[in-house]
């Protein structure tokens, strides 16, 4: 035997029973998780907070479902929390959802990834609106608070945009009020690219549809540079217009969620039996390999070609329908 050979077979042996036993490790975790019914979780970007694959989308079908019975809108916050769902959406501009929400995060601050966002784009507004959350919402800090449905229409005004609630967020985020900033928009995925450019924020929420929306340019131009600034990216609508359409809830989930760098999608949270369903694909989560996603993507193109999207609409209010 070659002298130091012994030690280095130890070390490799070491070695290689190390990454065994991490992989091992890796592995029982994910099944103990799948056991547990908790939903899976990853890192949201540059935020550095591990948030839950499902999100609570707290807009339309939450306050319609719960406004008048918010006992039982508690207990399904307190369900959803209870199977690890730690991102939280909501909205200055969602009505009461910001007051609907809050007994039951008062409880549980400190295992709630919360969002919340504004529609005011000058500074004063902007500062407004997220003073009014925090006391709503009765918390001294929210994790993220978003510029709120930017709109192609908006593009001549992004300078003003910048030097104002662009301003009022940066100054927040120093205050230590919010964690992160972000900004959200259904369409018009030229403006949100030029906003993530100029503005540099921390998140962006999106569609990333299996339909593919805007020749792609949400897939192949916004996410791959969200991705190069190791932004957080939030999808919605993902499943909104499956069920009328034909399509399976389940793969249109798994298709928004096998796209490399998103890392959360929002579904509006209305029923438990909708829930169950949602936690069952998002825990021990099985992504779509890219051949799947293009055969599915071809279905969902098909059966959804004659269904107009509401936030095309020049009068669209997010939040006010389910």
């Amino acid at each position: 035997m070659k002298p130091g050979s012994s030690r280095r077979d130890f070390i490799r042996r070491a070695l290689v029973g190390g990454a065994i036993s991490g992989a091992l490790s890796r592995a029982i975790s994910s099944v103990a998780q799948s056991e547990a019914g908790t939903v899976d979780r990853r890192r949201l970007g540059r935020v550095g907070v591990d948030v839950s694959i499902l999100g609570l989308g707290l807009g339309g079908a939450f306050m319609d479902a719960y406004e008048q019975r918010l006992e039982a809108g508690h207990a399904m916050l307190e369900s959803a929390l209870a199977k690890g769902i730690n991102y939280w959406d909501t909205a200055r501009g969602y009505g009461p959802s910001e007051g609907m929400i809050a007994p039951v995060l008062a409880r549980n601050r400190s295992r709630v990834f919360l969002a919340s966002k504004s529609d005011s784009r000058d500074y004063d507004g902007f500062k407004r609106d997220l003073e009014e959350s925090l006391r709503v919402l009765r918390t001294d800090y929210i994790d993220l608070y978003q510029l709120h449905d930017l709109r192609s229409s908006e593009s001549a005004n992004l300078s003003a945009i910048e030097s104002g609630a662009v301003r009022a967020a940066h100054e927040a985020k120093e205050q230590k009020k919010i964690r992160a900033f972000g900004i959200t928009g259904h369409s018009g995925a030229g403006l949100l690219i030029e906003c993530i450019k100029r503005f540099d924020p921390d998140t962006v929420l999106t569609v990333f549809l299996a339909t593919r929306p805007e020749n792609g340019r949400f897939e192949n131009e916004l996410l791959p540079l969200a991705r190069s600034r190791q932004m957080g990216v939030v999808a919605m609508k993902t499943i909104r217009y499956g069920r009328p359409a034909g399509l399976p809830a389940a793969e249109l989930l798994r298709y928004t969620l096998s796209l490399n760098g998103v890392h959360t999608t929002i579904i509006g949270l209305d029923t438990p039996a909708h829930l169950e369903a949602n936690v069952a694909i998002t825990t021990g989560f099985k992504a779509m390999k890219n051949a799947e996603r293009d055969e599915f993507h071809g279905e969902a193109r098909g059966a959804l070609a004659t269904v107009v999207q509401p936030w095309e609409d020049p009068d669209y209010v997010d939040g006010a329908v389910g």
